[in-house]
């Protein structure tokens, strides 16, 4: 019987070489790694000799695998080609993870424009804090990340940036001999040292009130009177919610979309675009 090279396995080949290793590769082919690695397995059978090895903590592919891999890019870009003509295509999954800050704000806008400039591809997000999303992004967990950085240290690569503001609960009385209540995030927080950082400058005593794990909670204390929140601002505050009075103005915060390892670059460019319309409008 001819030997055949399957697609799926094929698949998992390119997928090794783009992402920079077994699990990474797993995880945006939403496969086991056990799955990707017998996929390489029934590749070698058919060419009778190793496609990788092992090198560090990563995978170089043998003289027999770049042969295999060249192949394989022309026959997956001619069988994708054919399905395309015969509309027999099904929509690819992207992946996308986002901060809570302005989630319920910027996600409508940004699912419509993802939908109308990549029509071939199905929507999942995740909303997660700034740490596990890059950690989700390191492992191949998720495809981009819409992240946060407080301090606004990297500008340059920013998709645009958002005020930060002090905000308090309506019924918020701050006092002028006490130090000032703040309502945190619990570590790691990319919007802690900002915080610290505004009121020190100015000598400004506080005390933290309350940590919090999820926005939700944030809210919730802040509404309840707890204390003050530094948080970014795009679109409206919540209900219950103001900003707060008396406090010293905060600067602005960098909004950065980042892909994982074999991330398309013209897939990660178009996202970059639509967060940056997104927050020009809600600007």
């Amino acid at each position: 019987m001819a030997q055949v090279l399957d697609i799926p396995a094929l698949r998992s080949l390119v997928a090794v070489a783009d992402c920079g290793g077994f699990h990474r590769a797993a995880a945006a082919l939403h496969l086991s790694q056990s799955a990707v690695s017998q996929h390489l397995r029934k590749v070698e059978g058919v060419v009778g000799g190793a496609v990788v090895e092992r090198s560090g903590r990563g995978v170089v592919f043998t003289e027999v695998g770049q042969k295999v891999l060249r192949h394989a890019r022309t026959i997956l870009a001619a069988h994708d080609t054919a399905l395309a003509d015969l509309g027999a295509t099904e929509h690819a999954l992207l992946t996308i993870g986002a901060t809570e800050h302005g989630a319920d704000v910027m996600l409508a806008g940004l699912t419509k424009a993802l939908r109308e400039r990549l029509p071939d591809r199905r929507l999942r997000f995740r909303l997660d804090r700034n740490v596990s999303l890059a950690d989700s992004i390191e492992r191949g967990l998720i495809d981009l990340a819409i992240m946060l950085d407080g301090a606004a240290l990297d500008r340059v690569n920013a998709s645009g940036l958002v005020r930060l503001q002090w905000i308090s609960g309506r019924t918020f009385a701050a006092s002028t001999r006490e130090p000032v209540p703040l309502v945190i995030f619990s570590e790691p927080c990319t919007l802690r040292e900002p915080a610290f950082s505004i009121l020190e400058d100015r000598q400004i005593a506080y005390e933290v009130v309350a940590e919090c794990a999820d926005l939700s909670g944030l809210y919730a204390a802040v509404r309840s009177g707890l204390g003050v929140a530094l948080l970014p601002m795009i679109g409206k505050l919540p209900d219950g919610l103001c900003p707060a009075e008396g406090l010293p103005p905060a600067n602005r915060a960098s909004v950065l979309v980042r892909g994982r390892t074999g991330i398309d670059p013209d897939l990660l460019s178009t996202v970059d675009a639509v967060v940056r319309d997104v927050l020009a409008a809600e600007g």
